[in-house]
């Protein structure tokens, strides 16, 4: 280990250290503080954990500090009261100006559940919780976890073993005296209907209808174009319709591959502006097959059936994998971190009998 990050780790465990004089079960809990970075599915799978703070501490308000990446995921979540926002490096003035006004509030007991780090441990101590609960994560980089640093009044494991990032983050509660725990998936719309989006849906009603995602944020995770028509191809039946689901710049790139593929069963995608807009069309479908993503986690949420594509290791496909009350995650043969040797005909028996054809 080289000598300045073991100059680091010296200072970040004399820093986080606190001596708790009084007991978290004998104070009123009125002020909540969920540190969750991350992207959209890291706040998604947290939204069981604030139902069911909420379920304990009734009149508790509960903020959230969340990233560029994923604090719009809070805006239709009941129970959440704000959420603030940690900012990229060069506005770091404005992550410190966030900070500060989250010190103001007093938080009664923070909670954090995301991978170690000294500066996100340096804001907490900023922020001044009166108590403060947290996942061990792991000692990769700096040789200890949360667990060796008294700041935090109880750690909860992370790493024994493999479960549902949902179930892990519950494991909090249990920190809490709450023994009873729902790990129910939500997701929540907004009440204003989109009525372009309706229109787009009345054209397809009579249809058994699947939402087809391709992309993921690596190209290890997103299927190629050739799987694409191999797919859409074997699940081509007169009962269904297939309904991409792209980002407004490939809406080009869909129309030429279902025209130039003659894919008569797959629709023009709809040119969704939000994630909103396409979880509005995903609580319409009979089915989602998507990767590794988001919309694994917005589908579980809306209790839609889902495939998802896995890599052939048990963090993804069990910790991220679809609880929707049917879920099935496909991970293709061998174990090498691509989705290039996904079994396509397994997808399309699955697809047929859930769909019941």
């Amino acid at each position: 280990m080289k000598l300045k990050q073991k100059i680091k780790n010296y200072f970040f465990k004399k820093i986080a250290q606190k001596n708790y004089h009084e007991k978290l079960s004998n104070i009123r809990i009125n002020k909540i503080l969920l540190i969750r970075d991350g992207g959209i599915g890291d706040a998604i799978c947290s939204y069981p954990l604030i139902r069911e703070l909420n379920k304990k501490y009734p009149n508790a308000k509960i903020d959230i500090y969340a990233s560029l990446n994923n604090y719009f995921m809070y805006k239709y979540v009941p129970n959440v009261n704000k959420v603030y926002l940690k900012h990229k490096k060069r506005n770091w003035f404005k992550s410190w100006i966030e900070i500060y006004k989250m010190k103001k509030n007093k938080y009664d007991l923070a909670i954090e559940d995301t991978t170690i780090r000294f500066h996100r441990t340096l804001y907490t101590i900023i922020i001044n919780p009166k108590f403060i609960i947290a996942s061990s994560a792991n000692k990769d980089r700096y040789g200890f976890d949360r667990s060796e640093l008294s700041y935090y009044d109880k750690v909860y494991p992370s790493n024994d073993k493999i479960i549902h990032i949902v179930d892990k983050r519950l494991r909090a509660l249990k920190l809490l005296g709450i023994n009873t725990i729902n790990n129910k998936m939500d997701f929540f719309l907004p009440n204003q209907k989109n009525n372009e989006i309706i229109k787009y849906l009345n054209r397809l009603k009579g249809y058994k209808l699947i939402a087809l995602n391709t992309d993921a944020s690596h190209k290890n995770r997103t299927l190629s174009v050739e799987q694409i028509i191999n797919l859409c191809k074997l699940l081509n039946n007169d009962r269904i319709r297939i309904i991409p689901f792209c980002i407004p710049k490939k809406y080009d790139y869909f129309k030429k591959v279902i025209e130039s593929n003659n894919l008569n069963n797959v629709v023009l995608p709809f040119k969704s502006k939000s994630i909103y807009e396409a979880a509005e069309i995903l609580n319409n479908v009979d089915l989602l097959i998507t990767p590794d993503t988001s919309f694994v986690h917005i589908a579980s949420g809306l209790n839609i059936p889902t495939i998802g594509l896995f890599w052939n290791t048990p963090i993804k496909y069990v910790e991220w994998a679809p609880k929707s009350d049917i879920g099935l995650a496909i991970t293709p043969k061998g174990k090498e971190h691509n989705l290039k040797y996904i079994d396509i005909e397994e997808i399309k028996d699955h697809s047929f009998k859930i769909l019941n054809i």
